[in-house]
C-alpha cells in the first residue's frame, strides 16, 4: 500500500487570518502578504490617524459639555421650531465612530507589528471618509 504525504502543510494561524480578514477581508491564506505596503495603503493609514485624532477631538468635545446640552437644544429649538434632545445621539453617534475608528486603527497597527501588508478594505475606506466628513 503507497502511502502519499501531503505535498505542503500549512500551519493554521487563526489569529492572523482573523486580523487579515477583519481589516482587508483577505479570509484565505493565499491573501494574506508580506510583500512592503503600497504608497496608497500607507496613505490610507494616515487618512486613518487622522480621522482617529478628529474623532477623539469630537468626542471629548461632546463629552464635556454636558452642562451645555440644555442651551445647545434650545438654540436648535429656536432654529427649527420643534424641541428635541439632540445631544445624546450626537454623542452616542461620536462614540461609535470612534469606536469603529479606534478598531480599525488597532488592526492596522497589528498588521504593522506582524509584518503583514496593509489593505484595507473598500468598505472600511468609504466608512472611515464619511465618518470623517461630517466632523
Amino acid at each position: 500500500m503507497v502511502r502519499h504525504q501531503p505535498l505542503q502543510y500549512y500551519e493554521p494561524q487563526l489569529c492572523l487570518s482573523c486580523l487579515t480578514g477583519i481589516y482587508g477581508c483577505r479570509w484565505k491564506r493565499y491573501q494574506r502578504s508580506h510583500d512592503d505596503t503600497t504608497p496608497w495603503e500607507r496613505l490610507w493609514f494616515l487618512l486613518l490617524t487622522i480621522t482617529f485624532g478628529l474623532t477623539l477631538t469630537w468626542l471629548y468635545f461632546w463629552w464635556e459639555v454636558h452642562n451645555d446640552y440644555d442651551e445647545f437644544n434650545w438654540y436648535l429649538y429656536n432654529r427649527m421650531g420643534y424641541w428635541s434632545d439632540w445631544s445624546m445621539p450626537i454623542l452616542m453617534i461620536t462614540a461609535t465612530a470612534f469606536t469603529y475608528i479606534a478598531g480599525l486603527l488597532v488592526l492596522a497597527l497589528c498588521h504593522i507589528a506582524v509584518g503583514q501588508q496593509m489593505n484595507l478594505h473598500w468598505l472600511h475606506k468609504v466608512s472611515s471618509g464619511l465618518v470623517k466628513s461630517p466632523l
